[in-house]
């Protein structure tokens, strides 16, 4: 089976993905560990070779995550980099750091109106269409 995509983790973590039950183990697995002062993981998940675009997800907290979709290609208010929000879902009640790899980046409430769960069905849904998950509303002012 062809490698599809690539998940991206920590400062030089990257694994292969041919199927979407690789990418669900991956990422339960990263639910488990903790990244950079403990923090839980901000990921990229890209088209193999691609080198921008995708989809970032903070995985590993508890009750909150984040999903971002990077396409420049986009036009309107979801174009270039946008947050995924569940409308039904209120604001956080404070910035959850994520490991992003270089440094921990505090994410304030307004990018973490997702479940963990949602960011795992979007991690799916992207990898399965690679297109923008369309359960989400997506919002580039966020």
């Amino acid at each position: 089976m062809a490698v599809r995509y690539t998940l991206h983790w920590g400062r030089d973590n990257a694994r292969r993905l041919a199927t979407v039950a690789e990418l669900d183990g991956l990422l339960s697995f990263l639910t488990t560990v903790r990244g950079r002062d403990g923090a839980p993981h901000g990921v990229d998940l890209l088209p193999a070779g691609a080198t921008g675009g995708g989809l970032q997800l903070g995985i590993g907290h508890p009750h909150r995550a984040f999903v971002v979709w990077l396409d420049a290609s986009e036009t309107g208010p979801a174009a270039g980099g946008s947050y995924g929000i569940d409308d039904d879902l209120e604001a956080w009640p404070e910035p959850i750091g994520f490991d992003c790899g270089v440094e921990v980046v505090d994410f304030k409430p307004a990018w973490t109106r997702v479940t963990p769960r949602q960011a795992m069905e979007a991690a799916r849904e992207y990898m399965l269409t690679g297109a923008r998950p369309t359960f989400l509303r997506f919002d580039g002012n966020a």
